[in-house]
């Protein structure tokens, strides 16, 4: 086994001779075998192991059967104890996430603190078509198939070559000993019954199973790699941003091959299922003379169908109801976007028409501001104009697309609108001739 070790490791480039490496080793077969691999092959490197705290004295009795094996192989030992239960219980994830979150943030620490290159865990082949099997019950895309990665940022799986079967004579032929955890053999746990008897099953109709999932899943991963260049193109010819909205070009997307699937591959990013990104493609299809205006919403963004894009901005939820503003504020948040307000007398002022900016007459104001959304029946005296508009009327004739409408704020002094902020600001509040001290706003909003 050492020999395909060797030349799993330098086939796939994981590290050079020369790296120190951090293994993972639980006390179980595969991470023992794992170890006594690392010996044999004189690699630099140093066994780390973490205690859960979840199986009382066995959880104890791991600790220093891995720190014998250290010990035996005179390499370094570094070891934690976490309070895994608790943190569960405070953070109201499950016990695994918890396990999981806790053992890869000491990792990334001990890595940068000890000065190892890499870390390795002892994940096999068999592990892997487990993990396939458990995405397909779950349900996945392509990315779900091509079971789990070789090499992630730092940590490193050597073992994925390796079978269950190919691990155990390794271990018997080298007589190495290794810690049971009673809780692997419970079918309580979904993996353990796909691994106890959903596997023996597949084992039946294909002995060679192992081989050749591994092949299978090798080409997997090749056609994912042509299928992600292949939706790069597609986004870059469909998709533009604009004003912190992202469009798709509806005719273009309805004539590529699969809509449904390059749509929701463009859109994951935002949340959105791919149960959604059917039904919009059905709308467009089907219901087109009425699809304009049909709102789909994620966890954070909403979907908007014109009558030539489909338009991706940010949820509703990120609006505030309503912020005040004091005079001697400097800066107000809402969400990503900042509000930065100044006072500049009138002698050492210059005048800026950029529509991010408003400069308005200090004396004129009645504090505190409100910064709200704007709604309907709102109007102000745009600059230059002597009467009222509405401010959906104004918008219209801007042609603002409903996204960004539903994001409007406007900013008002004594229940009168002062600034369609990031527009126009009102001609009553403009700077005149007796205007002595400048109110400055800069509105700040993140490229995209």
């Amino acid at each position: 086994m050492l020999e395909p070790f060797l030349t799993f490791i330098a086939e796939k480039k994981l590290w050079q001779p020369q790296d120190k490496i951090l293994v993972a080793v639980s006390g179980g077969i595969d991470s023992v075998v794992m170890a006594d691999l690392f010996a044999s092959a004189k690699y630099d490197f140093g066994i780390v192991h973490c205690n859960f705290q979840l199986r009382g004295k066995d959880s104890v009795e791991d600790a220093k059967f891995v720190e014998a094996i250290a010990t035996k192989y005179n390499v370094p030992f570094f070891i934690k104890e976490f309070s895994t239960s608790a943190v569960a219980k405070t953070e109201k994830i499950s016990i695994q996430m918890a396990a999981r979150h806790l053992r890869y943030d000491w990792f990334d620490h001990l890595l940068k603190e000890e000065g190892y290159r890499y870390l390795t865990t002892g994940h096999h082949l068999n592990d892997e078509i487990e993990t396939v099997l458990f995405n397909l019950v779950k349900g996945t895309g392509i990315a779900g198939l091509h079971g789990i990665p070789l090499k992630a940022n730092n940590v490193v799986r050597p073992m994925l070559f390796a079978g269950r079967q190919m691990i155990e004579t390794y271990a018997l032929e080298h007589q190495l000993i290794w810690r049971e955890d009673s809780s692997n053999s419970s079918v309580k746990y979904h993996r353990n019954l796909i691994r106890h008897q959903v596997m023996p099953l597949l084992e039946k109709i294909n002995p060679n199973l192992s081989q050749t999932t591994a092949t299978t899943l090798e080409r997997i991963r090749g056609a994912e790699k042509v299928f992600d260049e292949a939706i790069r193109k597609e986004r870059e010819a469909l998709t533009f941003v604009r004003a912190r909205i992202f469009y798709i070009h509806i005719e273009k997307l309805l004539a590529s091959v699969h809509p449904e699937i390059i749509l929701y591959e463009i859109i994951k990013a935002f949340q959105f299922n791919y149960s959604q990104c059917k039904n919009v493609i059905r709308i467009l299809k089907n219901e087109s003379a009425t699809a304009v205006g049909k709102t789909f919403l994620s966890a954070a963004h909403q979907l908007t169908v014109d009558r030539l894009y489909l338009m991706i901005s940010e949820g509703m939820a990120n609006t505030p109801e309503q912020i005040d503003i004091l005079p001697d504020q400097r800066h107000c948040k809402i969400g990503e976007k900042k509000l930065m307000f100044s006072k500049i007398p009138i002698e050492n002022f210059s005048l800026n028409n950029a529509s991010d900016i408003a400069q308005l007459d200090y004396e004129k104001l009645r504090f505190p501001l409100q910064l709200r959304p704007w709604k309907k029946g709102d109007a102000f005296m745009p600059l230059g104009m002597r009467h009222k508009k509405k401010i959906s009327d104004f918008l219209i004739d801007l042609k603002v697309p409903l996204p960004q409408k539903e994001q409007v704020l406007v900013l008002t002094s004594h229940d009168e609108i002062i600034w369609v902020v990031g527009f126009r600001i009102d001609n009553r509040f403009k700077i005149s001739p007796k205007t002595k001290i400048v109110y400055c706003i800069n509105y700040l909003y993140p490229n995209v």
